[in-house]
């Protein structure tokens, strides 16, 4: 893969050029390159003033899953970032040539923190807990006819940050558009504007709205040792070849936390994790609507919400709660043990399904080895306001979690009957 680089106003342009290899490696994946060419707009900021190591990374983040085996980069990077980064690429290698003179990219002493900030409920509870100079950055992606994304709520969530004191930035940017289907083009891609401007901001770091269940695999089949695992080992050295830390502050919060957090945080008005619904108005027709909204029942027994419509109505509700496990299956088993199913017979066979005589309290606290995963400059200060929100998972309920293992209950006779059962239950509500 060839990348050029041109200033176009104010947008900075990236040129995707496939070479035979990445041709090759795209027939064989289902992930397609749907055009050549990602806009960001940077309000002006010049390539000249972006050191080359940051145009690496985001190169890198951007073109990741279109390459075949080796990726030209569009400016010479510092030695180091080329070796550092080099070391983590298997399947590719970056073979651009380096500058010899060039310092690396470096954090100032006293940098700021950025945040990843997407307007979601996780975002937001990651936003809540960080230091008051975090700098958060919203990617906009341009809306287009007959799509269903809406960005009406994230941006004006921004605005409202911006009053209370936030230096919040809203970045313009089509580089979903790169890849078919329509989404991010790496697990990191949306902080992209952030690490561009990370050198004309001060920032040391950049922070993302992982939750527990991402991070530790908890609601999935296993648990995953996530700061021993590939996927940090990975992204975490690419930024440091960039000289950025990697930053996960609700890393050992699960969604029922970050729920909580923002709910009891002065942050209560500016989440809403719905793209596709205006402020203050979800589209409670999406996956992301229904499960904020089972837990918030969970949360609010007088809530008033009709799930029947949403189970009856959506071909995207079915589709997930159709999967083996559920996405995110413990949070959906934590909401169903606190509903009065009684009130709700709908939901009967999806409380059949799960395995409700699991003790999940401990999702109501904090893991506190997952402060490893902030960086130390500002570790102290998360771990404090987390544990204003949130109490301190006990010995046991670490055990409890670092043993998560879903495969004898998926695997059972009875769980797989409870599953055909709820996914042929949709006629009956």
């Amino acid at each position: 893969m060839k990348v050029s680089l041109e200033q176009q106003g104010d947008d900075l342009c990236f040129f995707l050029k496939p070479e035979e290899d990445d041709i090759e490696h795209l027939d064989r994946t289902r992930i397609g390159l749907a055009k050549n060419e990602a806009r960001i707009n940077l309000g002006g900021l010049e390539i000249e003033d972006i050191h080359p190591d940051l145009i690496g990374l985001t190169t890198l983040l951007m073109c990741h899953q279109f390459i075949g085996r080796e990726l030209h980069l569009p400016k010479r990077v510092s030695e180091r970032f080329h070796e550092v980064a080099n070391s983590v690429l298997s399947k590719y290698k970056i073979v651009s040539e380096t500058d010899s003179s060039l310092q690396s990219n470096a954090a100032p002493v006293r940098s700021r923190p950025g945040l990843a900030f997407s307007g979601g409920a996780d975002s937001t509870a990651a936003l809540a807990v960080m230091p008051g100079n975090t700098v958060p950055v919203f990617m906009n992606r341009p809306m287009r006819e007959n799509s269903m994304y809406d960005s009406d709520a994230p941006i004006k969530n921004c605005e409202l940050l911006r009053q209370i004191g936030y230096d919040v930035r809203i970045i313009g940017s089509d580089l979903e558009f790169l890849r078919e289907p329509v989404g991010f083009p790496s697990d990191l891609a949306h902080a992209i504007p952030l690490i561009l401007l990370s050198g004309e901001m001060g920032i040391g770091s950049i922070a993302f709205g992982t939750i527990l269940e991402s991070a530790y695999g908890i609601g999935h089949e296993h648990y995953i040792d996530y700061p021993n695992g590939s996927h940090k080992r990975f992204y975490g050295t690419l930024l440091s070849a960039a000289g950025l830390d990697i930053s996960l502050p609700v890393g050992g919060v699960s969604e029922i936390g970050t729920a909580k957090i923002v709910e009891a945080s002065p942050l209560i008005d500016l989440a809403q994790s719905c793209i596709r619904g205006k402020k203050g108005t979800p589209c409670m027709m999406c996956w992301k609507c229904f499960r904020k909204e089972l837990l918030a029942l969970a949360l609010n027994p007088d809530r008033e919400i009709d799930l029947s419509k949403m189970m009856r109505n959506s071909s995207e509700v079915q589709i997930r709660l159709s999967s083996y496990p559920i996405s995110h299956e413990n949070v959906v088993n934590y909401s169903i043990q606190r509903i009065d199913v009684s009130k709700y017979p709908f939901l009967r066979y999806l409380r059949n399904r799960l395995d409700t005589g699991q003790n999940l309290e401990l999702l109501d606290s904090w893991y506190s080895p997952s402060q490893e995963l902030v960086p130390e400059s500002y570790r102290l200060s998360v771990v404090e306001k987390i544990t204003r929100y949130l109490p301190v998972m006990s010995k046991e309920q670490e055990g409890v979690l670092e043993n998560w293992d879903m495969s004898s209950f998926l695997n059972s006779e009875e769980s797989k009957r409870a599953h055909s059962s709820l996914t042929s239950s949709w006629q009956d509500i």
